[in-house]
Formats: C-alpha cells, structure tokens, sequence
C-alpha cells in the first residue's frame, strides 16, 4: 500500500486478545489513560499521559513522562529509540510499532495465525478499528480454567492445589498465600519458598485495596511482588507472594491478581472447607519449641526447616547419626503446619532386602506402575505421609525407580491423594552419594529439603530442657506423677557421655521413671555408681545432696554446695570464668583457686563446639 501523506502505524493490543490500530499523520504522538491523548489506554497502571512519542524525519523516538516506565521488547525503558516491529507494554495494553506510511513504502500487514490463510484484502476505511483473535502469548488459558475448576468446589486441600497449579505455569518462581497471624505478622497457609517469609504488615493489606494495586518489596529483578485477596465485603483477608519479580513479567503479575481475585470471592467457602487455620506457621514453631527444646545453634537450624519444610508437599530428607532420632522428627513433622492431622505410613528399609521392600511399597506385585491398584505402602499413604526409613540401606536400583516415581508424583498438582514422601539417611548424604549408597538421581529428588538432627555432643547446652521434656512425656505414658528429679541426679545424667545418643537417653529416662515411686523425684544412684571415669563427676554422684543438707556439719555441708553451684555456673557460661565469676559475685582468682579445689570440669569445651557448628 503507499500514500502520499506520511502516517505512524500502531497496534494496540489488549490482554482479551483484541487488536485496535491505528493511523495517525502526527509528528508528535501522546499515550495514556487521558482522553485527550492521542492514544488511549485505559489501566490505572498507566498514567494520565505515560509516554510522547517523536518523529524526526525517518527517526521515531519516546520518551515517558514524569519518571514513567515501560517495557519495550522485555526490558524496563523510560526512553528509546523505535523501529518496525517494537512492543511497548504498557500495564494490561501492549503497543506495536509499525513504522510509517509513506510514498514508496510498504506497510507491515496484520499478523496471520499459522495453518490459516488470509482473507482478500478489501478496501477499509482508514478510521475503521480492525479485529483480529489472538492466542494467549502467555500460554496461561490452560491454568486458569485449572483454578476455576479447584475453586468451584472449595475441598479440605484447596490452598496447595491453587499453589501447585500457579507453580507450574511458573517454574522456578517461589510462591506462598499468607494471611495476618494475629501477632503482627503473616502466616503461610501454603507455599513454595526458601527461607524466610516476607516481611509486609497485616496493616498494609488495606492500603492495597484498591482495584488493580498491588505491592513490590525491594527491588530489580529479585523483588518480591504482594497481590492483596480481599473478599466480597471488600475486607483484606490475606496475600499472595511471588519472587522473584524479573521472572514474573506483566503476564505473571496478572496471573497473580486474576488468582488472587478468584481466592477473594470464594474464602469464606474456602474458609468453612479448608481445615488450615491463620496462625499455621506460629503454631508449628511453638510445637516444635515444645518437642525439640533448646537454644544450641544446631537445633535452632534443625527447627526453622522443619517450620520451612512443615508447609507445602515437597519430599523431605532427614539425615542424621545412628540414633539421633531421625524416625521421630519425620513423624513430628507430620504433626505441624497446614498438613496436620494426616496419617503416617512408616516403612523400613534395615535389614530387608530388595523384594521385600518392593512388596511393602508397592504390594504382592511390587510393581510402582500398579500402585493404585494393590495395597501397598504407597497407596495406604496416600492423602498422607510416607517415612522410608533407612533410604541408603536399599539397592541402587530401586533408588532410581523410586526417584523417577517421586519426580512423576511431584509433577502432578497437589490433591487429597497426594503422597508426601520423607526419607531418613545417614548423616552426610554427599558422601553417601560418593560412596555409592545414595543414587545420584535419589539424592536430588530431595535436596530441596534437607533437615539434619543434631548428635547429643553438639547440644549439651540443652540436655537440661531436653531432659526435663522428656520426664514429663515417659511419667504421662507410664501414668506416674513424678515430682521431678534430683540435682544430684540431673548433673550425672549431663555428665554422660551417652554414646548411643537419643536412643541411649530416652532408655535411661524410661528406666530411672519405671524404678521411681508415684508421686517421688528421680534418683539415678545406680547411675551414679557406675557412671564415668571422671574421678570428680565420680565423687560429685557418690553422695546424695539430699543426705548432705540433711547433716548438721557445716564443713560438709557448704563445700558440697559451692561444688555445685559452681559446677552449674560454669556450665552455663560454656567454661567463661570471668562471667562465671561476676554471676557468682566472687573475684576471678577466688573462682579459679575454687576450680582447682573442687575438681570441676574446663566446660570451653562447649564453646569450641559451638564454633563448629
């Protein structure tokens, strides 16, 4: 086509797929949601007058205006230079360029879907808009007839299926649903993400209230977006999170808000069927304060994945020594966050060989492929959790079978029949890979999550609470009321070594609780007789205090006393004798003359091992 009168040729094309073009013999070409623009584009991200665009001769330039942005071709602009061919996004809208009219010059035709042929041309008038249909340059179509569907019948699982479907049309993009905890906080009722949540006020939520705002924190590529869900009463309920924002795009973005709109005119169903509850997240933490107790920086590490790892149906691998309790943290985790409630199927992988593991998975068959039709461990844990104890004891092989199967399961989106799968190793599962008991492929279908419970040695700071915890949980099971347990007693259990770990503890409380009388305080005299070869943690269990303050003799009463006291206080301060001695309010050489006299142990010990930790 050629004309004599030079025209700029634009394309608007809107998110429903129409196109509007337009023909404007301009120099000089404004954009925006303003009437008087030239180019109107209605979106409260764009502004009154977003962008002016420049002809100079056959140079076409923009420029935005009052520090807006825009996207041209996939990168953020606020000024450039425009050839043929150019996308300039601009909120939902998206602007083509395509050049000028002019004599001599071709125009570029509309865009043909492939397999169709064009209609004839016929002539048009040049102010008549023109209709094309386009396919969704996203590929979202799909996904959001998918969260129509799991939206329609709210169902006990309906934040981890939203989740997981919003997942998989954006790989690699971590997500989570959050609403206000009640403390100031925000709390996840489902999510995909590392560390820890993002920090936006429940306050906030309201300011994000009006239609088609929603917040960014931080900034560039690795932001974290927050789209607001509010309900049909047009109150804040709770948010979606994504990050990073650079592989999001305009298109994700809307994804986010189309989701989160849906979410806001079904919660209260969503609310009634769901059996998470607000709050999820400090609830796990305040369980798991009260299960795994201690201020050790091992255990702190160990408790803040579990919380991680609590929410969400990702395979967990709990690694750890002989005997540390790698069983009863995959079971524990089992009982917190979102998931709670939901039956455990525990498999054992010692001492079994490959035939007999296949039939407890998988049934008489033993085949994965048949799951769904024999009664195997598989199928009994679906909807729940399944514990593989014990996963580098089993074949190479069956690792990889059992890899592949996860990775299928994992693709699938997330439902009541969901199997989520944790396995126990040993306690560096790289050099079980190096070693050739882990399958390479095995180890990375669970390296997202990977929890490792602590040796006793590097927690003795805790054993106190530890031990404490657990006198109160064997007295409860054995229906005894047990008044608690001596000083005496306590200070030769922390002086054990307990090579066994966990395993060794917990049968020594077990033991001293069967042996002591409903309704008395622990004593472990036996234990104290045949505990150790320390000669001062020897003579420190030989002799009851109750015995010594039941003598009239001062001159054996307070050095048995001080003994103790000191003992204490330099545990506590991990072996520090200047703190040590400002807590007992003596001098320093006073403490380290009394050190010497009453044989306590040097607790730096403590201090050094912290460090490695």
């Amino acid at each position: 086509m050629s004309v004599g009168v030079a025209m700029v040729l634009l394309a608007v094309e809107s998110e429903n797929g129409a196109v509007l073009n337009y023909r404007l013999e301009k120099n000089q070409i404004t954009v925006g949601s303003s009437s008087r623009n030239d180019v109107v584009v209605r979106s409260p991200a764009v502004a009154d007058r977003h962008l002016v665009m420049h002809r100079n001769g056959d140079r076409f330039t923009f420029v935005t205006v009052d520090r807006q942005t825009v996207v041209l071709n996939g990168e953020r602009r606020s000024r450039g230079v425009l050839y043929p061919g150019d996308r300039i996004r601009l909120g939902p809208m998206t602007l083509v360029f395509r050049g000028s009219e002019t004599a001599g010059a071709e125009a570029i035709p509309d865009a043909v879907p492939s397999g169709e042929s064009a209609a004839p041309s016929s002539p048009a008038r040049d102010d008549a808009p023109q209709l094309a249909f386009l396919s969704d340059p996203a590929g979202f179509a799909k996904t959001r007839l998918e969260l129509m569907a799991a939206l329609g019948t709210p169902r006990s699982d309906c934040f981890r299926r939203v989740t997981a479907l919003i997942r998989d049309a954006l790989p690699g993009v971590e997500l989570a649903v959050l609403v206000p905890d009640g403390g100031g906080g925000l709390a996840a009722l489902a999510s995909v993400w590392e560390g820890d949540l993002p920090r936006f006020p429940p306050a906030g939520l309201a300011d994000l209230t009006t239609p088609g705002r929603y917040a960014q924190i931080g900034g560039g590529g690795s932001a974290t977006v927050v789209y607001p869900i509010s309900a049909l009463d047009g109150e804040a309920v709770g948010a979606i999170a994504a990050r990073p924002a650079g592989m999001l795009g305009n298109e994700g973005v809307g994804l986010l808000g189309e989701t989160a709109r849906l979410l806001g005119l079904r919660w209260r169903e969503i609310g009634r069927a769901d059996t998470v509850v607000p709050g999820s997240d400090v609830d796990a933490r305040q369980a798991l304060g009260a299960r795994v107790p201690g201020t050790s920086q091992a255990v702190q590490v160990l408790r803040a994945g579990m919380v991680a790892a609590a929410v969400g149906n990702d395979p967990v691998l709990v690694c750890g020594g002989e005997g540390v309790g790698r069983t009863e943290m995959a079971r524990l985790l089992s009982t917190i966050g979102p998931g709670r409630g939901r039956p455990v199927v525990v498999v054992d992988a010692v001492g079994a060989d490959e035939r007999a593991v296949r039939r407890e998975l998988f049934g008489p068959t033993g085949v994965p492929s048949l799951a769904d039709r024999v009664e195997g461990a598989v199928e009994r844990a679906r909807g729940g959790v399944l514990i593989l104890r014990s996963a580098d004891r089993l074949p190479l092989p069956l690792q990889a079978e059992l890899a592949g199967l996860i990775s299928a399961q994992q693709r699938e989106p997330a439902g009541v029949g969901s199997v989520r799968w944790v396995v126990t190793c040993g306690e560096d599962p790289l050099a079980l890979v190096q070693q050739g008991k882990l399958e390479p492929a095995f180890f990375l279908v669970f390296s997202h999550r990977m929890l490792r419970v602590p040796r006793l040695a590097e927690r003795r700071e805790d054993l106190p609470l530890l031990i404490a915890g657990m006198l109160v949980r064997v007295a409860k099971e054995q229906s005894k009321s047990i008044r608690g347990i001596t000083l005496e007693c306590l200070n030769t259990l922390l002086a054990q070594p307990f090579p066994g770990e966990m395993a060794e503890l917990v049968g020594a409380i077990n033991r001293f609780v069967t042996a002591t009388p409903d309704g008395e305080m622990v004593r472990c005299e036996e234990l104290s007789r045949g505990g150790g070869d320390d000669p001062a943690r020897g003579s420190q269990a030989a002799t009851s205090l109750a015995d010594v303050l039941a003598s009239d003799n001062l001159k054996q009463v307070v050095p048995r006393v001080e003994q103790l006291i000191i003992d204490r206080v330099m545990r506590q301060m991990k072996g520090n004798q200047s703190k040590g001695a400002r807590a007992l309010g003596i001098s320093r050489g006073a403490l380290i003359a009394k050190l010497k006299e009453y044989e306590v142990p040097d607790y730096r010990f403590l201090r050094r091992r912290q460090g490695r930790t």
